[in-house]
């Protein structure tokens, strides 16, 4: 039975960068440890709210990425492209450590990436991050 990813129950974790303001934006640095760990902390704060649906789309769509190694391929999903931010240095790494920031676990590399399909369908009342 194939297993459906959707990259948009990634999207609503980012309120935190979606909420600055430009000059506040300006002197947030990615790359920078301080920076992303604010930005994490923020991300798991939303994400707590999550419901386990929703926060079982989360896992499966990082741990997909992560385990076919299509960070690149993917990225557009990943982080919001409409948020002026620097190039990240290492997007693996940075998939991975908000995997462990959000679950508090090491990401299982065994998840099979073979019976996965990807469906970014929002339908007309859009994500439900609740359920």
């Amino acid at each position: 039975m194939k297993k459906i990813i959707n990259f948009n129950y990634i999207r609503p974790l980012y309120y935190y960068l979606d909420s600055m303001r430009d000059d506040e934006l300006d002197d947030f640095y990615i790359n920078k440890k301080n920076d992303l760990d604010r930005l994490f902390g923020e991300m798991k704060s939303r994400f707590d709210r999550f419901g386990p649906v929703s926060q079982s789309m989360v896992s499966d769509v990082l741990e997909y990425v992560l385990a076919s190694h299509s960070c690149d391929a993917n990225w557009r999903g990943l982080l919001p492209q409409e948020i002026p931010l620097d190039e990240v240095k290492d997007k693996e790494q940075f998939v991975r450590n908000l995997f462990v920031a959000l679950f508090g676990r090491e990401p299982s590399f065994d998840f099979d990436v073979v019976d996965i399909e990807v469906s970014n369908f929002v339908g007309p009342d859009g994500i439900d991050t609740k359920k």
